[in-house]
C-alpha cells in the first residue's frame, strides 16, 4: 500500500529535478503498519534514471512525512527546501543525476547533512527541534 503526491518541479541552476514523497506500508493486503516508510525520489527532468531515498524505522518517522528524532531534529519531506538539501547531499556523494539505472540508498545516511544544511539556511532553514 503506498500513497504519494504528484511529482514536482525544482529548478538548480540550469538544471530541473523531479521529486515526490511516498509512505509505504509493508505487508500487502495486510500492511502492517509498524513496518512503514518514507521515499524520497529524485530525477533530472528528461533522465530515465531516479534516486530513490528510502527512510525505514528507526530513528523515527512522524506525520506527515515528517521525519528524524528528539536529539537531532526533524525534517519534513514536503517542503522543497527540504528535497533541495537532500539532493545536494546526494550530489556531494557522488550521485550521477544522468544514469540510466536507478539507485535506492538508505536515506539516514544522509539526514545529518540535509538537517544541518536546513538549519545553515539564512531564513532560518526548514529543519527544527522540539
Amino acid at each position: 500500500m503506498a500513497r504519494s503526491r504528484s511529482t514536482r518541479r525544482l529548478v538548480v541552476g540550469d538544471h530541473t529535478y523531479l521529486w515526490s514523497v511516498g509512505h509505504v506500508h509493508k505487508g500487502g493486503k495486510q500492511p502492517d503498519v509498524t513496518a512503514c516508510l518514507e521515499t524520497l525520489s529524485l530525477r533530472l527532468d528528461g533522465s530515465s534514471g531516479r534516486l530513490l531515498l528510502t527512510f525505514y524505522q528507526p530513528p523515527a518517522i512522524g506525520p506527515t512525512s515528517t521525519i528524524g528524532d528528539r536529539d537531532r531534529g526533524w525534517l519534513n519531506l514536503h517542503e522543497p527546501g527540504v528535497a533541495r538539501a537532500f539532493l545536494d547531499a546526494a550530489l556531494a556523494q557522488g550521485w550521477q543525476p544522468g544514469a540510466k539505472s536507478g539507485q535506492e540508498v538508505d536515506g539516514w545516511t544522509l539526514f545529518p547533512e540535509a538537517l544541518r544544511a536546513c538549519r545553515t539556511k539564512s531564513d532560518g532553514g526548514a529543519g527544527f527541534q522540539r
